[in-house]
């Protein structure tokens, strides 16, 4: 009689080992990573890099969100400098007879005034701010002159001469009166009137930042930026982070002021 065949053995049973060894391998690896965060952070290094990171990335929204609330409480322009200038306007009309062989002569009449040219910015246009090594670049809107420029009236001056054979002197100073604004329009967007005011424009929009960041340093208790560079959109620097870089202040800072 054959004896009967022997049970199967039961497959082991897993102890507590394996799960133990993972928790502990997890602990491990929570504790090396809180060590060196904690390390690059005490170093300041963390919190230069999460600051600097932060500034980038939302400092243009903060500046065009405080600008919306600027333009619809006191109007959407900024002023940002006038320039006088002595201008003279002229109109000449020629006579002739039979394709130019009888001249009959030329009226010429002139005004001459000091003019106040003004010039401004929309703050509702496009900005870009970013902070590199404490410096602010400012990306501004474009400047535009404020029409109609402003004829100082005690100043003017008439004068209109008619030719040998033209008796039209008072006809000719009148259209040239009618047509002074519309050229001095035009004078105004010229790129010699604007090259003038420049400078004092980039002054202008630099002081205008200067209280908007040191408003929000004080607010949210940072410091760092020290210098505020201001560049206009058809300049190469706009358009060139290096030639950016390379520029000097247009403002320095005092962090400290109110």
């Amino acid at each position: 009689m054959s004896e009967p065949d022997a049970p199967p053995n039961a497959a082991p049973r897993r102890g507590p080992g394996c799960f133990t060894t993972l928790l502990l391998t997890l602990f491990a690896v929570m504790i090396v990573g809180g060590v060196v965060i904690w390390k690059v952070v005490d170093s300041g290094f963390g919190m230069k890099w999460l600051k600097e990171h932060f500034q980038k990335q939302t400092i243009t929204e903060t500046f065009r969100e405080s600008v919306k609330r600027i333009a619809s409480t006191q109007g959407d322009v900024l002023e940002l400098a006038t320039l006088e200038s002595e201008e003279t306007v002229t109109k000449f009309d020629t006579k002739s007879l039979f394709n130019d062989v009888v001249y009959l002569g030329t009226t010429v009449s002139e005004i001459r005034a000091m003019v106040v040219y003004r010039y401004h910015l929309k703050l509702s246009d496009d900005w870009n701010l970013r902070v590199e090594n404490g410096r602010c670049v400012v990306i501004a809107p474009v400047v535009r002159p404020s029409l109609p420029p402003a004829i100082r009236s005690e100043t003017v001056e008439k004068k209109s001469e008619a030719g040998w054979l033209r008796f039209n002197a008072s006809e000719n100073l009148a259209e040239l009166e009618k047509g002074m604004t519309s050229i001095l329009e035009q004078r105004a967007s010229t790129p010699g009137k604007l090259r003038h005011v420049r400078e004092a424009c980039r002054e202008s929009v630099a002081k205008f930042v200067q209280h908007w960041v040191l408003r929000e340093q004080k607010l949210h208790e940072q410091e760092g930026i020290r210098e505020i560079v201001v560049i206009f959109p058809d300049e190469p620097a706009a358009k060139d982070a290096a030639e950016s870089r390379k520029l000097p202040a247009t403002l320095k800072l005092d962090v400290n002021a109110d």
